[in-house]
């Protein structure tokens, strides 16, 4: 987005190249659009509101798409009248306007918000910021900040500081193409001697019907993706850039229809912001309101530049607002968000008066940044040295950025047995001392060739209270059960394709026993444990999970719905049959997901497969522990009394889907969780956030890596109890394995 985006004024174009035949100058009105300025104003406040929390401004979020218009408007109309003027585009003119416009307050605000977050913020906060430092810089953030969303590693990560700069990464990705768009149109027109604005034309409808299409698709099979892409965003600045091209038939509008269709267009934004919300799919045909009501806004001011509506839209506030449009967008995200971070508890007086202090910011950074660079007399005359202002300017805010990551927290794998191996605990046993990292210390050895695992009988020496935990708070994110070079096992949002039948097998390479996990995330989790499990037991692992995507056909996401039906497809595939089927599920539904899982796993069983569910792990309720707040972070937050971040909510919980579907296929159930909540028995349960110097979750309802692996030899004693796995209990292996991540 370009809130800031210059207005319309008349421009001086060199040039000795004659125009193609056909063209005409069809860009906006020369003139300063009071209109234009105003709808700046409407739609970063409509932005400030909504992020601010105002009631009743739930589709304020839709201002994006309102700058989407008008800089696609505007934008087209220099270029336009620079081809048709001088018969070509200034590549070296156009960014280093540019550069000018738009690089002072973004440079000047991605150096304040990562020094902000490195002085107030936990380090825990750096590595993700220095990464979204680096992405705005190169005008790339959208595509980062696409791929987190569907990430499972990203779960419940807070949004960024610098989210708001996806709109600009959007931009300027079409503003890359955009003139080399026009430069081509250009050379076919004098090629083949047609009318440059009516291929021209031609060339952007295409552009924005298949733009809008992709949208359409995309929001529904994979939202996250779809908000953040620059090809399900084109055609919004696609429409502004088509306004351009039909203004002279815009300028012999009726005046009566032209002031009916501003105050249309206005009507339409207004209902915008009131009857869209969080829950609607965007962009997709829903953002079809704000993006043909803001085109209607400026077409009728071709026509009617006084009109009522556009004398509303150009009156004092309005035209300060809009001026100050680009630096408020900028200042106003981050200065709220930090708000958020350091007071989650902030009310909406706090929040205003923040969003009150960024227009003051915005003002500032307008007149002692932006337009003494933006006039700059000798940077406007030579367009190479403006170039080399914007790289310069672009090299120091990556310089920050890498900064930060050079400084964010790293998963210290190495020093994991260290920090561990000072879980010495006495279990119960006599005199007996063993080394009890994690939920291995909760068992009572004398148990462990026992039919069933008994839990000491006085847990609390084991469960830890301060001291140094494993992993550490702030990369509790990273202790994931793949490393990064094996992300591309697990299926993120949108992808529907199956591992190829060479990739992805973990457990013993050379087993006779192939095993498959199916489901989601929480599936996943539990690759820890049977990676180990599987080479002791021999068998080969695949894994075919995919985040957000239980093995269900019930409330999920499209492509969940495709990747399921290929999946099982697969799966009931006598080539590809596993021996054993593991899967798992969130807490969440019942009887219809359960009896859809079941639906699923029925011609997999029928094929040959052993059906095996592990039940969830109990975990905190969302906010149990305060507002956004997760446990890892607790911890971080209490280091002298971890016991303060200790939660009732995961005593004797379970999925209800689970157990239906395993009742519907008559399958075992691996319950492991009175290991991560090893007082659930009790009158007042209490589940612990450190076991063994172990830390038990990561994110949401996630265990870490490193308590999945502390679980190995539990999981693997249930699998021998119900007579999965074939090890003798006296050779399972009692201590804490390697976690892959």
């Amino acid at each position: 987005m370009r809130p800031g985006e210059p207005t319309t004024r008349s421009l001086r174009t060199t040039g000795a190249h004659r125009a193609p035949r056909g063209a005409r100058v069809a860009g906006p009105r020369s003139g300063f659009r009071g209109d234009i300025e105003g709808l700046r104003a409407i739609a970063v406040m409509m932005v400030l509101l909504f992020h601010a929390g105002v009631p009743g401004t739930d589709g304020g979020f839709a201002g994006v798409d309102v700058f989407f218009v008008i800089s696609g408007y505007l934008i087209t109309g220099l270029l336009v009248k620079e081809a048709t003027g001088t018969g070509r585009v200034s590549l070296v003119q156009f960014y280093a306007r540019r550069a000018r416009r738009l690089l002072p307050a973004a440079s000047l605000v991605l150096a304040a918000t990562a020094l902000a977050a490195w002085w107030l913020l936990p380090r825990s906060a750096r590595g993700e910021l220095g990464t979204d430092v680096v992405g705005a810089t190169l005008y790339v953030v959208n595509w980062v900040l696409a791929g987190r969303e569907v990430n499972y590693l990203a779960e419940d990560s807070p949004p960024s500081l610098l989210q708001h700069y996806w709109s600009l990464s959007v931009e300027e990705q079409f503003y890359v193409v955009w003139p080399l768009l026009i430069m081509a149109v250009l050379w076919a027109a004098r090629r083949w001697r047609l009318r440059f604005l009516r291929l021209l034309g031609v060339a952007l409808t295409l552009v924005v019907l298949a733009s809008l299409v992709l949208s359409v698709v995309q929001t529904a099979s994979s939202p996250a993706t779809a908000y953040f892409a620059t090809t399900t965003r084109a055609w919004q600045l696609g429409t502004g850039a088509l306004l351009v091209l039909i203004t002279p038939s815009l300028a012999r509008l009726p005046r009566r229809a032209a002031h009916l269709l501003a105050w249309a267009g206005l009507a339409a934004i207004g209902a915008t912001v009131v009857v869209v919300d969080g829950g609607t799919p965007w962009p997709g045909s829903a953002a079809l309101l704000p993006t043909l009501g803001t085109a209607a806004v400026i077409a009728a001011g071709v026509r009617a530049p006084d009109s009522p509506a556009a004398r509303l839209l150009g009156r004092p506030p309005m035209l300060f607002l809009g001026a100050l449009s680009y630096g408020l967008y900028l200042w106003h995200w981050p200065a709220l968000r930090l708000l958020a971070e350091l007071r989650p508890d902030a009310g909406l007086t706090a929040r205003l008066a923040v969003a009150g202090l960024s227009v003051l910011l915005a003002w500032a950074s307008l007149h002692l940044v932006e337009n003494p660079i933006r006039f700059h007399r000798r940077l406007a005359r030579v367009p190479r040295l403006a170039l080399s202002y914007g790289a310069s300017s672009m090299l120091v805010t990556a310089a920050v950025g890498a900064a930060l990551l050079a400084t964010a927290p790293q998963l210290d794998t190495e020093g994991r047995d260290e920090v561990l191996s000072a879980a010495v605990v006495d279990a119960g046993q006599g005199a007996e001392v063993i080394d009890a990292a994690g939920a291995i210390g909760l068992v009572d050895p004398a148990s462990r060739t026992d039919e069933r695992l008994r839990p000491v009988a006085d847990p609390s020496p084991i469960l830890t209270r301060t001291g140094a935990v494993f992993p550490d708070p702030d990369v509790a994110t990273k202790d994931t059960s793949l490393t990064a070079e094996q992300q591309f096992c697990h299926r993120e949002s949108g992808q529907t394709t199956v591992t190829a039948d060479d990739e992805c097998w973990f457990g013993d390479p050379d087993g006779d026993t192939t095993v498959a996990l199916v489901g989601d995330s929480k599936m996943l989790q539990w690759l820890t444990a049977l990676d180990p499990i599987g080479a002791q037991e021999g068998w080969r692992v695949k894994v075919y999970t995919k985040s957000a995507c239980g093995f269900a056909m019930v409330a999920m996401s499209d492509d969940c719905y495709e990747y399921n039906r290929t999946l099982a497809a697969h799966l009931a595939d006598g080539e590809h049959t596993p021996d054993i089927v593991f899967t798992s599920l969130v807490r969440a539904g019942e009887e219809e997901l359960g009896s859809s899982l079941a639906d699923l796993l029925r011609p997999v069983a029928a094929a040959g497969s052993r059906v095996v569910v592990i039940d969830d792990n109990p975990s905190p309720e969302r906010d149990e522990l305060g507002t956004d707040v997760t446990l890892y972070e607790c911890v971080r937050d209490h280091p002298d009394d971890y016991s303060q971040c200790s939660y009732a909510s995961g005593a004797a919980q379970s999925s209800p889907a689970l157990r239906v579907a395993a009742d519907l296929l008559d399958a075992p159930v691996a319950d492991v969780g009175r290991w991560v909540c090893p007082e659930s028995d009790r009158a007042e349960p209490s589940c612990p956030p450190v076991v063994g110097r172990a830390l038990v979750f990561r994110q949401g309802s996630h265990l870490t890596a490193t308590y999945v692996a502390s679980l190995t030899p539990v999981l693997h004693h249930e699998l021998v109890r119900l007579g999965v796995a074939t090890t003798p209990l006296d050779e399972i292996r009692w201590r804490l394995p390697d976690t892959t991540g």
